[in-house]
């Protein structure tokens, strides 16, 4: 008995010496950049909802992704999202809207207030694009704005376009990264709330 005591306590000791390899660091980051500035265009009076964004499934984690070859995604061990990418576009747009001043209110779609203005969307590409010497941050996002109001179903959605926005990096690793999309989510956001503008200028129609 006293032998295979021994024998266990070596083993254990064995293994205690060697260990486990240490776990890779993960840091986690998030998008920073100060609201767009107001268009300074009165108010429409109208509640504007905001839906969650989708995402095409290669960004539905927060994975960070980059693509340095055709056909081939990557992503990085020791930095990630810390929020999903359609996501945080989708808190962006929120608090950008709300700060733009173009609606009397700014809620989430599943809000219980209701609103005659529904903004949907997907975002298609949200990664780092290495092109030889140059490193950026590509974002490609589709938006529609619809009018939950209308009586004939084919005027109910007053726009749809594709916005692609790219921001060179400045530093390196995965602040850069932030700092990039930073910039090119804020790029989004001010072209966007523009279009909303134009429309919201027409009467909504």
């Amino acid at each position: 008995m006293m032998k295979r005591l021994a024998i266990v306590l070596m083993v254990i000791g064995i293994s205690g010496c060697m260990g486990t390899a240490p776990g890779v660091l993960v840091r986690q980051y998030v998008l920073e950049y100060p609201p767009p500035a107001a268009l300074g265009t009165p108010a429409s009076g109208e509640i504007l909802k905001v839906a969650t964004f989708a995402a095409d499934r290669l960004y539905a984690s927060g994975a960070m992704l980059y693509r340095q070859d055709p056909y081939r995604r990557e992503a990085y061990r020791e930095r990630r999202w810390r929020i999903q990418p359609a996501e945080m576009v989708t808190d962006f747009l929120r608090r950008d809207l709300q700060h733009a001043g173009l609606f009397r209110a700014v809620l989430p779609l599943r809000d219980p207030v209701a609103g005659r203005y529904v903004l949907e969307g997907w975002v298609e590409e949200f990664l780092e694009a290495d092109e030889g010497q140059n490193r950026k941050a590509l974002l490609v996002a589709t938006a529609a704005l619809l009018d939950s109001e209308a009586r004939d179903s084919t005027k109910r959605v007053l726009f749809q376009k594709t916005y692609r926005c790219e921001a060179l990096y400045v530093y390196r690793g995965g602040e850069g990264m932030a700092e990039a999309m930073s910039r090119a989510m804020s790029q989004f956001s001010s072209q966007l709330i523009v279009d909303i503008a134009a429309v919201l200028k027409q009467g909504g129609r």
